[in-house]
């Protein structure tokens, strides 16, 4: 993840003492984006053995990707013309799909977070921006296989986000990111249960200037 995080910095700065421009807009100027998409969770961190609900038993798994909504709206003020700040309030859908290793059942962590984006957006060419920041969120539900397990999860989340957007002249725009979580997500966490809450977005916007 260090390595990603170096490169997406050093592209950043590099693209940017190349074409410091934005054709969007001018400094000074302030937007709003009411934004909606989709979203895929992840796992990261370490999980060997969970407890299945459906079947009460405890199990070895393995994690696997899992879809969902996000929807949100998101401020932005351009500082020069090139840079601006953001900061935004969205629900998301994350969590992951666990696989039982020797049954090959399947059943859904859905954890659902109300997520605060702080962001820098660098604007490296004709309306298009990379973008890196933090993100803390906190937790609205947690269920595992439809049962409630909301106290077992810890009530905020803390990742790390990058990700690029276009917009277009239309004033839409496409913005993927994705989010590292970079704190334990389960209270009860051992050395074979302490897993991350990860999520990537992809989500269409329309951009107005106030």
């Amino acid at each position: 993840m260090k390595k990603i995080l170096v490169m997406v910095v050093a592209t950043i700065f590099a693209t940017v003492s190349a074409n410091a421009q934005n054709i969007r807009h001018d400094k000074g100027t302030f937007t709003v984006q009411p934004m909606i998409g989709m979203s895929v969770g992840s796992m990261g961190g370490k999980m060997e053995v969970r407890f299945n609900p459906a079947k009460q038993t405890s199990v070895q798994v393995e994690d696997q990707l899992r879809g969902g909504f996000i929807g949100g709206v998101e401020a932005e003020y351009y500082i020069l013309d090139w840079l601006s700040a953001s900061a935004g309030v969205n629900y998301a859908q994350q969590g992951w799909r666990m696989k039982d290793k020797v049954s090959g059942d399947k059943w859904d962590m859905n954890l659902d977070y109300l997520n605060i984006p702080v962001l820098a957006n660098f604007y490296v060419g004709k309306g298009f921006a990379l973008k890196a920041g933090v993100q803390p969120g906190f937790l609205l539900n947690a269920k595992e296989d439809g049962y409630d397990v909301k106290k077992g999860i810890k009530s905020s989340n803390f990742s790390i986000a990058y990700g690029l957007s276009y917009e277009f002249k239309n004033g839409i725009t496409l913005d993927w990111r994705a989010a590292i979580g970079m704190t334990t997500v389960n209270k009860n966490s051992d050395e074979n249960n302490k897993f991350r809450s990860n999520c990537a977005t992809l989500t269409v916007g329309y951009k107005f200037s106030l």
